[in-house]
C-alpha cells in the first residue's frame, strides 16, 4: 500500500511540474479614438435614401398627462419634407406641415458629423527663407502625429450587450465645456460592423430670455438598405424668468418606404393645395 501511495504522489508531482497550456488571450480592444473614427468612417459610407416615406408616432407627456399624435411623412434628402397629421380635423382634412420634419429626419447623421473631414492642405513654411534651387533640403528633426478628434474627447467605458448586440460603449465630451453644438455624451458601437446602435445627448441653450435643457436618447437600426433612426426619446425643460415648464417626448419611426421619386408639389405649400 505504501508503494502505491508513493507512486501516486510521484504521478501528481510530475503532473504538477508539467507545463500547463496558457489560457487564450482576450482579443485586444481598440482604443476609444480608433472605435470612434471607425464609426465615423462607416457612417460616411452608409447610403442615404434620396426619397423616403414613413410613419411617426409621437408621445408627449405633460404634467403626467400623455398625448399621442401620428403623422405620415414624405422626405427628400435635401431637407424638404411634408408631415401630414393622420387624425382628421373638424373639416375632415389632414393638416399638412412643410419643411424639415420634426424632431429629426430618420437619416440624420449629425451624430457623427458624417461628412468628409476637411481636406488636408500643405501648410506654408514657417519663417526662414526658401531653399535655393539645387541646394539640399534641411533634415527633418521630428514628425508629430495628431490623433485627437476635432470636436470630442472620447473615452472607452466597456463592452456591453445592448438589446442583444455586442457593443463598445464610448463616453464623449466636447473639448469646450461651453460648446452647445456637440452635446453627445455616450455612444454604443457594434463591435463587428462599427455601426452606432444608440447614442445619448445632454445639453442646454438659450433663445432670447428663455433658457432650456434636454436629455435625449436615439436608437438606430437597419431598415432595408439603410441605417436609420428608429426611436428617439427625450426630456426637456424650458425656463422664462420665474416660469418653467417641462415634458417627456418619445418618437417611433416605422412603415418606411423608399420611392424612386416624390413629386415636387408634395413639398410646396403653394401648389400642394391644388392636388
Amino acid at each position: 500500500m505504501k508503494h502505491v501511495l508513493l507512486a501516486a504522489s510521484a504521478v501528481v508531482a510530475i503532473a504538477a511540474a508539467a507545463p500547463q497550456p496558457s489560457p487564450s488571450p482576450s482579443p485586444a480592444v481598440p482604443s476609444a479614438l480608433t472605435i470612434f473614427e471607425a464609426a465615423q468612417s462607416v457612417a460616411r459610407n452608409n447610403p442615404d435614401p434620396p426619397y423616403m416615406s414613413y410613419q411617426m408616432h409621437e408621445i408627449f407627456v405633460h404634467h403626467g398627462k400623455p398625448f399621442t399624435f401620428d403623422y405620415r411623412v414624405w422626405y427628400r434628402s435635401d431637407g424638404k419634407g411634408l408631415m401630414q397629421d393622420l387624425a382628421a380635423d373638424r373639416r375632415g382634412g389632414h393638416e399638412p406641415r412643410f419643411g424639415y420634419p420634426f424632431p429629426v429626419a430618420p437619416d440624420d447623421n449629425i451624430l457623427l458629423y458624417a461628412t468628409p473631414a476637411p481636406r488636408a492642405t500643405v501648410p506654408p513654411p514657417l519663417g526662414g527663407s526658401p531653399v535655393p534651387s539645387g541646394q539640399p533640403t534641411p533634415p527633418v528633426l521630428a514628425v508629430e502625429s495628431v490623433t485627437k478628434d476635432r470636436f470630442y474627447d472620447v473615452r472607452f467605458i466597456g463592452v456591453e450587450d445592448l438589446d442583444g448586440h455586442l457593443t463598445y460603449h464610448l463616453g464623449m465630451s466636447s473639448h469646450d465645456p461651453t460648446d452647445r453644438d456637440h452635446p453627445w455624451k455616450d455612444m454604443w458601437v457594434d463591435t463587428t460592423t462599427f455601426e452606432v446602435w444608440k447614442a445619448h445627448a445632454a445639453g442646454s441653450g438659450s433663445k432670447g430670455p428663455a433658457t432650456g435643457s434636454i436629455d435625449a436618447d436615439v436608437w438606430f437600426g437597419q431598415v432595408g438598405d439603410y441605417w436609420l433612426i428608429t426611436h428617439a426619446q427625450g426630456d426637456g425643460e424650458v425656463r422664462l424668468a420665474f416660469i418653467s415648464d417641462s415634458g417627456h417626448y418619445e418618437y417611433y419611426f416605422s412603415g418606411f418606404g423608399f420611392p424612386n421619386t416624390i413629386p415636387d408639389w408634395y413639398f410646396d405649400p403653394s401648389t400642394f393645395a391644388h392636388h
